[in-house]
């Protein structure tokens, strides 16, 4: 995350191991600092709808009317996982617009559903 609490692109996907997890452990709640990903889970998910991520559909249907606003001429952001992601297979450009805004820290067990209503 950057200072201003957006996501800040990395290239290449890195891959999490115990060391990097404890290198970042070190230095307080990674989840405030970074948002991880995997492969989607479906509907071993508690955010599964039964059909599609619940989260980005939360966040583009009912979000602020200029959710997901992306100039049809705008290209992508860089992205290291876009090939595998649910929400761009799900939601296309839109998700990329607003992707960089969604923070997942919810601070312990909570999940997105159960925070945003």
């Amino acid at each position: 995350m950057t200072g201003s609490g957006r996501l800040a692109y990395l290239p290449m996907p890195v891959l999490v191991d115990a060391a990097f997890a404890d290198r970042l452990e070190a230095t307080g709640r990674p989840e405030s600092r970074y948002r991880f990903t995997g492969p989607c889970s479906e509907g071993a998910c508690p955010q599964w709808t039964g059909t599609d991520c619940g989260v980005i559909d939360h966040i583009l249907d009912d979000g602020p009317p200029s959710a997901g606003a992306l100039r049809e001429d705008a290209p992508l952001p860089a992205c290291g996982i876009r090939r595998t992601c649910r929400w761009f297979a799900q939601r296309g450009a839109a998700a990329c617009a607003v992707c960089p805004s969604v923070v997942a820290d919810t601070g312990g067990t909570a999940t997105y559903r159960s925070t945003h209503g």
